[in-house]
């Protein structure tokens, strides 16, 4: 199970906050109430739309959250990117003691951490751009099922059912939210996470006979800065990471990667090697002008030489110049000499060399920087 933390202009995304904390993350909110005649709902419908995917190797959790009538637990169901392995989606209550699966490829665990209860789950490849339509409804005996269509495709599954001890949700304290679940990483922080946005719909309850409006947003306590939560008119828009890239490849014109050699750890080579999505390859473009990994390497200009022929590593990240990068159309210049990032061949050590334009000065970033 993972665990939940806790309107910036353009102008707050100009004053970087240099002095992020180690485990910083960002994430939003968006909180829902129904009218005051509405006090339990037999079945709710939720949409989620993931309209940017912070790539393969992000850790993104986009959920709907919710209360059980009567009691002082409750449930969420939702979507995640899941770090390089299968993508999933979840469904789990608190303080629940039985679960069964859906359809083919689900299953159901217990949790503990933050809580125990039952969680049932699917991996399954969902695609940006589709909504998906979590469809939570009471069985009978206190039993609640969660059914997933993606409405692009109008195919579905059910994730599975989960006995409760209510007959019913309960119509406070509904809230959608965004979560980077490496927040318990001391590694993470604002300049790492890559950019992410999702949509979330209003949620429909009894069939859409009771409909939510929004009673407010709000941010995580972490990367403020870089977090928006929009009401719209069909629900709202979250949006975290601003200013970042998505979690990828930074690919050379040869098609081969940057790569960390021989695993990403502090003060070694930074080179170009096959494409492996590996963890040492997947690098996000910071708002604050570093090229990232996930365990908070940054490349770096070994020992800040500005000369033609300077050494690039993989090194810890210290906000030095430089590791600092601009992208400039295709090229990656250092901040700190204005050289231009260069390969050779494959395997050897990348150099900072004069800008030429050369083909092998060409680099593909994971985009968007928003």
């Amino acid at each position: 199970m993972k665990a939940t933390k806790g309107l910036c202009s353009l102008l707050m995304l100009l004053i970087l906050p240099f002095a992020a904390q180690a485990g910083d993350t960002p994430g939003t909110y968006t909180h829902y109430q129904f009218a005051p005649s509405v006090t339990a709902l037999d079945s709710v419908d939720y949409g989620i739309t993931v309209q940017t995917d912070p790539g393969y190797r992000a850790d993104v959790y986009w959920s709907n959250q919710f209360s059980l009538v009567g009691t002082g637990s409750g449930g969420y169901t939702g979507m995640q990117s899941n770090g390089g392995s299968h993508r999933m989606f979840l469904f789990s209550i608190w303080d629940a003691t039985e679960a069964k699966p859906g359809s083919e490829g689900s299953y159901c665990v217990s949790f503990g951490g933050e809580g125990v209860g039952k969680s049932c789950r699917m991996a399954h490849e969902w695609q940006q751009g589709h909504t998906y339509r979590f469809h939570v409804a009471y069985e009978g005996d206190q039993w609640l099922g969660v059914t997933v269509t993606d409405l692009a495709t109008g195919g579905s599954f059910k994730l599975g059912s989960i006995r409760t001890a209510s007959n019913g949700i309960s119509p406070h304290g509904m809230v959608n939210w965004t979560e980077y679940f490496e927040w318990s990483s001391a590694n993470a922080n604002c300049f790492n996470q890559p950019y992410a946005s999702a949509a979330f719909d209003l949620p429909r309850g009894n069939g859409g006979n009771a409909v939510a409006s929004i009673s407010g947003t709000s941010l995580s306590k972490t990367c403020t800065g870089y977090s928006q939560a929009t009401k719209t008119a069909s629900g709202s828009v979250q949006r975290n990471a601003i200013g970042n890239s998505l979690r990828g490849a930074v690919i050379s014109a040869n098609d081969v990667c940057i790569d960390a050699s021989g695993g990403a750890r502090s003060n070694v080579p930074a080179i170009t090697y096959s494409c492996t999505g590996g963890e040492n390859q997947a690098w996000v473009l910071g708002v604050d002008h570093t090229l990232r990994l996930q365990n908070n390497l940054c490349l770096d200009v070994a020992n800040g030489n500005t000369s033609p022929g300077a050494q690039v590593i993989v090194y810890s990240c210290n906000n030095g110049r430089n590791q600092q990068w601009s992208q400039i159309g295709t090229q990656l210049r250092s901040d700190l000499s204005g050289l231009c990032l260069t390969s050779s061949a494959q395997g050897a050590q990348l150099t900072m060399q004069r800008c030429t334009g050369a083909a092998n000065q060409n680099w593909r970033l994971p985009l968007p920087r928003n």
